[in-house]
């Protein structure tokens, strides 16, 4: 943009570069505008340009520290170390929530809960904040607890690295046991198949709990009640439970710093996403409903009793993926032998797969998520072991092949394929769709995916989601958007506890009993209560009973 002030500012919109070969030689493609002719364009060129010159994702060119930066990069060439050859600093976005957590310490609470969508770095952040609290703290024994091997394994080489220390962090799981007992990575079952009353409540200053969404799980509370920490640290992307458990007790009832998937998805922390929903002709309302969930035994009959619904998947994904043999797939399935009834077909047609489930031997696990990391394998497929705690960069392409009947675990299953990787321009989902039971949310998947109410999601769905972040798309063909669209206006709450939680959605609404005026004589503490539901179109409808009668009662 060139400034005139003489009002004849001008600006050149294209790809050409400032060089003699690109301004004359070159064949490129730029757009002029004017601002006698074009204001408009000129004005939104030049408020875009200074919002992105004031965001803080843009940091100021040092050239000293670029130079540096890249010699020690390339120093690292050939170093065994197992320590990264620079400091680990935070994006712009882990400095804010980082400086959020250090104002709600300043401000009395100590136990914070951090609510970061997967793949923003919430072990990086949880060890960066651990390397802050040490320089605070006069004592700083840590205990990260996880429910799984491999995430404590990670976790522990995140804080090594952080740290700048090689030799930091005892694992305590599998039958190992710490010595120093001042940083230990925990496993939960650890914690208590070993006489977790022999351990004292303030063994350790800071305590970190990864996937806290687990917190409501017996083992999990039986820790956390025991513990008495100076500082409970507590991180997870998705803290709404499917059984509507709160975790935030433990935490005064608050979440201290919120980057929600569709926040990290709108500031392109995250890989975009291109989202096909394809009619696969099945009648799922036929299907046992038990406890939340479709009968996995009946789901498996129905996808593996012939080859058609197997046919259909696999034809999905020649017309949607370019070359499906070179993709690096997940693919989540409804049970074990459906996982590898799956696996069988896809290497029948000639894409190279396994399934990883609990049948599999973890060294056999171990070889083939790295063959898929190195392209050796096209897909895998699973049902929930790749959920949490596996860090696959590369997967760029989800296969939804089960109706994911909890939004929660929707959303695991399609952050394994949001981490950004070079080469990586998108990730392709593939969710297969069949007519569902009401019991079925379909708005409670794209609500928690997009931040959106169940209206809007209804007019999303309808006019083909015109709001998304940048780079994505919602693609649902004619017979899936009635589907969903028929789901959407039809789902009731069936139980008091999916009624509140459709409350609470609305904002800050409190559910309590009130006393009630009776006629007098009456025992003024008798309670009311008033009973809300939902019709199709989101209306309120109520009854109400009060124990005195008169004019109060049913307020």
């Amino acid at each position: 943009m060139f400034f005139r002030n003489s009002g004849q500012s001008t600006v050149y919109i294209g790809s050409s570069n400032l060089t003699h070969s690109a301004q004359v030689a070159g064949m490129e493609w730029n757009v002029r505008a004017s601002q006698a002719r074009n204001p408009d364009i000129v004005r939104s060129f030049e408020s875009t340009f200074a919002s992105y010159w004031a965001d803080a994702h843009f940091e100021p060119y040092d050239p000293s520290e670029f130079a540096d930066a890249i010699r020690r990069s390339t120093a690292a060439e050939g170093d065994t170390v197992d320590l990264t050859p620079f400091d680990v600093k935070p994006f712009p976005f882990q400095r804010a929530i980082l400086e959020q957590l250090r104002v709600e310490r300043e401000r009395g609470r100590p136990h914070t809960l951090v609510v970061a969508a997967t793949g923003t770095g919430k072990t990086v952040m949880a060890a960066l904040d651990y390397k802050h609290l040490r320089t605070e703290l006069d004592s700083s024994r840590l205990l990260f607890i996880a429910h799984r091997k491999e995430i404590l394994r990670q976790s522990r080489t995140t804080f090594r690295h952080v740290l700048r220390s090689g030799s930091f962090g005892e694992e305590w799981v599998d039958g190992q046991t710490p010595s120093e007992w001042n940083h230990v990575f925990a496993s939960v079952q650890s914690l208590n198949a070993n006489g977790l009353e022999n351990l004292a409540p303030d063994q350790f200053d800071v305590v970190i709990v990864d996937e806290f969404h687990h917190a409501a799980a017996d083992t999990y509370r039986r820790v956390l009640d025991r513990l008495r920490p100076r500082h409970l640290v507590g991180l997870t992307a998705t803290p709404e439970r499917a059984d509507g458990l709160d975790i935030t007790r433990w935490f005064g009832g608050r979440i201290a710093v919120e980057l929600r998937l569709w926040d990290a998805l709108e500031q392109q922390l995250l890989s975009p996403f291109h989202y096909f929903g394809i009619a696969n002709g099945t009648d799922l309302r036929r299907i046992t409903w038990s406890g939340g969930s479709y009968s996995a035994t009946e789901l498996t009959n129905l996808y593996t009793g012939d080859d058609m619904w197997c046919a259909k998947v696999l034809a999905a994904v020649d017309d949607t993926i370019a070359d499906p043999t070179s993709m690096q797939a997940l693919g989540f399935c409804t049970s074990i032998d459906h996982a590898e009834f799956m696996a069988r077909k896809f290497n029948d047609a000639g894409i190279a797969s396994r399934a990883v489930t609990s049948r599999t031997a973890r060294e056999d696990r171990d070889a083939w998520l790295q063959d898929l990391r190195d392209g050796k394998l096209a897909a895998l497929f699973t049902v929930d072991l790749i959920n949490e705690g596996v860090d696959v960069p590369a997967v760029d392409t989800v296969l939804m092949l089960r109706p994911t009947e909890s939004a929660t675990i929707f959303l695991q299953q399609l952050g394994r394929g949001l981490r950004k990787t070079e080469g990586k321009a998108v990730l392709t989902v593939l969710d297969f769709v069949g007519h569902q039971r009401t019991e079925f949310r379909f708005d409670q998947r794209f609500g928690r995916l997009l931040g959106r109410t169940r209206r809007e999601i209804e007019s999303d769905v309808a006019e083909a989601f015109p709001f998304l972040p940048a780079g994505c798309e919602i693609n649902l063909d004619r017979q899936t958007q009635e589907i969903v669209l028929d789901n959407i206006r039809n789902v009731i709450p069936a139980t008091f506890r999916k009624r509140v939680e459709e409350l609470r959605t609305l904002g800050d609404v409190s559910l309590r009993r009130v006393p009630v005026r009776g006629r007098p004589g009456h025992d003024r503490r008798v309670r009311g209560f008033a009973l809300l539901d939902l019709d199709p179109a989101g209306r309120f409808h109520g009854s109400g009973c009060g124990g005195g009668g008169g004019r109060g009662a049913g307020r």
